[in-house]
């Protein structure tokens, strides 16, 4: 394989965008309807790639979520949130997946996506991922809701922490707060990404009050855009940067907790980020596309700078650790073959795990030092 193809899978140059609309608000069928519709608007101006924003199907939930809340008009919101939430695979991403077929472009989107499991009704804050032929790529669970989004999501378990290969190089994401997470961005940063796509529902400011999220219309203050500034940077990659842009007509006239809703961060904030921090699209509100030229010379020269996990990296000093499972780490690797410590069972917990017999052993050893 010769060098070049190793950046942007060998092309000069790929063409992206942001998608920076309002969903149909908690209606999945008639946002799939404008999604489509804007696939095939981006690719019409020759994008390759098409970021949505978080939740975009069908909608972030903006509204307060407490003991506070009146039951009466909580109760017919958190319906219509769990009635409209997407399955995956379903006829919902099969839509989908047509229009980026159509469009011959690779899409990321945002949803409310429901646990498929039987007798599961939990739903994640998800990205899906699509390629260009109309293949699901897969999907990412965001990791740790934030702070009051604990009432109405999941936690993802970190299994989907990967990038996807495709004819334009890697693509990756995270969603908003995970950016503050280090080594979760670090896992992404080792995985190797081309393009990473950071979703958030706004461009806001925590700290000016009087509301905890305040608009940051000058883009000066919104931690999302110096984070995915300072990703671009150490992955060596483009950042897509899709920030939600929603407004008080875009609520349903009916919708019982318009009274409780903080949209004024939802006015946009996108931006288009090259692989040494720079915009080359900066912050942008409104209902709009945004669209870059990245071309695979930035990363090339990025690199030669800075190459995080490669000739920048000191292993022998501090290693990242992945849990591959999202469940079981090395610890309870050490539990289970100390109690069960005859070399056939070590070795097949080993396997069993994808880690070295030698690993395992260490942990063991760790475990009877510190006389767990």
């Amino acid at each position: 394989m010769k060098p070049e193809q190793k950046v942007l899978g060998g092309r000069r140059s790929v063409k992206v965008a942001v998608v920076q609309t309002p969903p149909v608000y908690l209606d999945r069928a008639k946002s799939v309807d404008r999604a489509c519709a804007k696939i095939a608007e981006a690719a019409g101006q020759g994008a390759e790639l098409i970021a949505f924003t978080e939740t975009w199907l069908a909608g972030y939930p903006y509204w307060g979520e407490g003991w506070e809340s009146r039951l009466q008009d909580w109760l017919p919101v958190r319906v219509r949130f769990y009635d409209n939430a997407v399955l995956i695979p379903s006829e919902d991403t099969e839509r989908l997946c047509d229009a980026a077929a159509k469009a011959n472009a690779h899409v990321v989107i945002g949803c409310n996506e429901m646990d498929s499991r039987r007798g599961v009704h939990t739903i994640y804050n998800t990205l899906l991922f699509i390629d260009r032929s109309g293949r699901i790529l897969g999907r990412h669970r965001k990791t740790m809701p934030t702070f009051v989004e604990r009432a109405v999501w999941g936690n993802g378990d970190g299994s989907d922490l990967v990038t996807y290969e495709t004819d334009i190089g890697r693509i990756g994401g995270l969603i908003c707060g995970e950016h503050l997470m280090t080594l979760i961005r670090a896992r992404m940063i080792d995985q190797g990404e081309d393009f990473h796509i950071a979703v958030f529902p706004g461009a806001f400011s925590i700290h000016c009050g009087p509301k905890l999220e305040e608009p940051d219309a000058e883009g000066q203050f919104f931690w999302g855009h110096t984070s995915t500034r300072a990703h671009a940077m150490e992955a060596g990659a483009f950042v897509l940067s899709a920030c939600g842009y929603f407004t008080e007509k875009d609520l349903p006239a009916d919708f019982p907790l318009r009274g409780t809703v903080n949209l004024d961060y939802a006015h946009g904030g996108s931006q288009i980020v090259s692989p040494v921090g720079v915009p080359l699209v900066p912050p942008t509100s409104g209902d709009t596309i945004i669209y870059a030229e990245c071309q695979s010379d930035m990363i090339k020269v990025s690199k030669a700078l800075i190459d995080t996990v490669g000739h920048y990296a000191r292993p022998d000093i501090v290693r990242l650790q992945f849990m591959k499972d999202g469940q079981q780490g090395y610890a309870d690797l050490a539990v289970e073959a100390y109690e069960k410590s005859a070399p056939d069972v070590i070795e097949k917990n080993a396997e069993r795990h994808g880690v070295s017999r030698q690993d395992v052993e260490s942990a063991v050893e760790r475990m009877a030092q510190n006389r767990i």
